[in-house]
């Protein structure tokens, strides 16, 4: 893990010191198909972003880059995760938009094999300003049986001023993944943001995950008033997609349309892809 680090924080700090404008946060290809759901379930170096405390249950080395188009701009992404150290399981990604920058770390400990904790840190310049503002992600999780994942997630743990200018307003998930079938599984992620001031204060994003084939994915979900990050807003919409999981690779591809959101922006369309190699 130490080495892996070594090559990944100086290009964390290149860029950041190159970017002087507003970042914004991330979710992946598998993350948008599924509408934003999956924080009882995410897959390798997105529990970083949506789940700290998940990423001790998959004790491998991940490498991902993804790339996220959509109107307004465009996001490019690289995470790097260590879930193989005993004593702590830790991964750090950064996202840039168009002189755009977000840093996140994120560490987790499981214990009895079943019980998750973990902690995040995003890192968001202010724009034009080279302003830092920084909040935390707190989680935990517990596989309650073979086909039943559940995840508490305090999400802008300090919420002040600072940050809910930024639009990180405090956010209580209680998330479950139910694995209905063999392949089949299911993804139900309720929030609610007690301070929020731009619409409704709770919401949720739904998703389903369909084993086609022995390899390939088809996933589809729904979002109301939920997060559209690459928007930097809430709102309602959609989003579909497939993934190819390969025994080292995985690639993705999503659609995902926003129908309206809280910031009155007419309806918007976003295409993402992504690449994991894990071993």
């Amino acid at each position: 893990m130490k080495k892996i680090f070594a090559g990944v924080l100086p290009i964390v700090f290149f860029f950041t010191m190159i970017s002087n404008a507003l970042g914004v946060e991330y979710q992946s290809a598998r993350t948008l198909a599924l509408g934003g759901a999956g924080r009882a379930g995410p897959f390798l170096t997105d529990a970083i972003y949506l789940n700290p405390s998940f990423a001790s249950y998959t004790p491998i080395y991940t490498l991902s880059g993804g790339y996220n188009s959509f109107q307004s701009g465009r996001n490019y992404n690289f995470s790097v995760q260590d879930s193989r150290s005993e004593f702590l399981q830790a991964g750090a990604g950064f996202t840039k938009r168009e002189q755009n920058l977000a840093v996140n770390i994120g560490a987790s400990k499981a214990f009895a094999k079943r019980y998750g904790v973990g902690v995040a840190t995003k890192l968001i310049l202010d724009n034009g300003t080279n302003h830092m503002t920084s909040d935390f992600l707190v989680s935990g999780s517990i596989l309650a049986t073979s086909w039943l994942y559940a995840t508490l997630v305090v999400d802008n743990l300090v919420a002040n001023t600072a940050q809910t200018s930024r639009n990180l307003d405090r956010t209580a998930f209680v998330a479950l993944k139910l694995i209905a079938a063999h392949k089949i599984e299911f993804y139900l992620d309720p929030f609610y943001s007690p301070a929020y001031s731009h619409g409704n204060k709770a919401g949720y994003s739904v998703g389903i995950e369909i084993g086609m084939l022995e390899d390939l994915y088809l996933r589809m979900g729904k979002y109301q008033d939920a997060e559209v990050t690459h928007l930097n807003t809430r709102g309602n919409g959609f989003g579909m997609g497939l993934g190819w999981i390969g025994p080292k690779l995985n690639l993705e591809y999503a659609m995902n349309r926003t129908l309206s959101s809280h910031a009155g922006n007419s309806m918007t369309t976003s295409h993402s892809t992504g690449a994991t190699i894990y071993f």
